[in-house]
């Protein structure tokens, strides 16, 4: 399917670009995940498809769905816990129904991960990775695992009004509401970036689609906002006089295989989008980010309070292969999080810069070339390339 916007006067061109292999990004190679980094830089999103094989998809919905169901048990017995231990520090507290904070580790929640093993050595596939770390960092973490994002079928039709109905919104740390607090509850808030924000991807946001049917616009493929990530203004924005329950020119519904990966620079404006077909959408959802974003403030509500930090267990951590060791390792129990193989390099090169021996062959010059402040990034990226042929 071809990526088909409206014509609009004011919509830029370079929004139409392919999105996935489907909409015309190479199959293969190098020039595939070209694609998909200009995808993400333009648009702001991009779809990477079939990283789960059509024939692993059943097997691995299956899993999460046993997962789930493993977690739900998890999360009671956690909320139990908690309580105790809230008990136990303030014997006169009045603990209802209610959130209850959850604590700081060892006794944090368990991470999503942790009861869904099958799935999650996906999360590692190798052009998955290299889009990641070519848009964040080198040293990349998974800061969010959140597999509790099924799409319901809707049951019955949906009227105009509904079908038209939006909840544009950013993803955090762009998220302004940022899962605001109370004077009951100040703990609740997991911090966001202030507007108008960087112009710096700061993180992904992935929906790892695992069917059973491809998605489509009328099963709930996301909408989004071409382009949006550059856009000063925000759709929860209090003075930007944005609808973020009104559809927008320009805006656009996501479709992709079962077993592909949506990834989205949490800035884009996005929306669910109701499910009307017959069958419940399963969906996990990962957030990448680089080794310099804190994912402490970051929230899920899961037994019952905004989770402060999560954690794998040593013995599911040691099971994980070493690549998707390096992604987890901030959450394992007894782990410590150093520098990664690769920013280890590199760091070791830039500390001995001044020896010839680790400089790349004609690569140093009488400093004529260099123009303060006159290189941008792609010059450089161009430069570079030149250098090493």
């Amino acid at each position: 399917m071809q990526l088909i916007l409206p014509k609009l006067p004011n919509l830029d061109d370079r929004l139409r670009v392919p999105y996935s292999i489907a909409t015309g990004i190479p199959n293969g190679g190098d020039a595939e995940i070209e694609g998909y980094l200009q995808a993400l830089r333009l648009q702001g999103f991009c779809v990477v498809e079939r990283v789960i094989p059509e024939d692993q998809v059943s097997p691995v919905r299956e899993s999460v769905h046993r997962g789930r169901l493993l977690l739900q048990q998890a999360r009671e017995a956690e909320r139990s816990e908690r309580i105790e231990l809230e008990r136990g520090n303030n014997p006169d507290s009045q603990i209802g129904s209610g959130p209850v904070r959850p604590p700081m580790a060892p006794n944090a929640e368990l991470c999503d991960i942790a009861r869904n093993e099958t799935f999650a050595e996906y999360l590692v596939e190798p052009r998955v990775l290299r889009v990641v770390k070519a848009m964040l960092d080198t040293h990349v973490r998974i800061l969010q695992t959140e597999v509790n994002k099924s799409s319901k079928a809707a049951g019955e039709a949906l009227s105009k009004e509904q079908r038209l109905r939006r909840g544009w919104h950013s993803d955090w740390p762009h998220d302004l509401s940022a899962y605001g607090p109370s004077s009951e509850e100040p703990w609740k808030h997991c911090g966001a970036v202030a507007q108008p924000f960087p112009d710096v991807c700061m993180a992904l946001s992935t929906i790892w689609y695992l069917g059973p049917e491809d998605v489509t616009p009328y099963n709930g493929g996301t909408w989004v906002v071409p382009g949006s990530h550059k856009d000063p203004r925000n759709p929860r924005g209090p003075d930007d006089g944005i609808d973020e329950r009104a559809p927008i020119p320009g805006e656009f519904q996501v479709s992709a295989p079962a077993g592909s990966v949506f990834m989205q620079d949490t800035r884009i404006w996005h929306s669910g989008a109701a499910n009307q077909s017959e069958h419940e959408r399963t969906a996990v959802v990962c957030r990448y980010g680089p080794w310099w974003l804190s994912g402490n403030e970051f929230g899920n509500l899961h037994s019952g309070g905004h989770t402060l930090r999560t954690y794998v267990p040593r013995e599911v951590y040691s099971r994980f292969s070493p690549e998707l060791k390096l992604l987890y390792r901030h959450l394992a129990e007894g782990e410590e999080d150093v520098l990664q193989p690769e920013n280890q390099h590199k760091a070791s090169r830039a500390r001995f810069g001044d020896q010839p021996a680790l400089r790349e062959p004609g690569c140093l010059g009488d400093n004529s070339h260099v123009l303060a402040g006159a290189m941008s990034i792609e010059e450089w990226e161009r430069s570079r390339a030149r250098s090493k042929r």
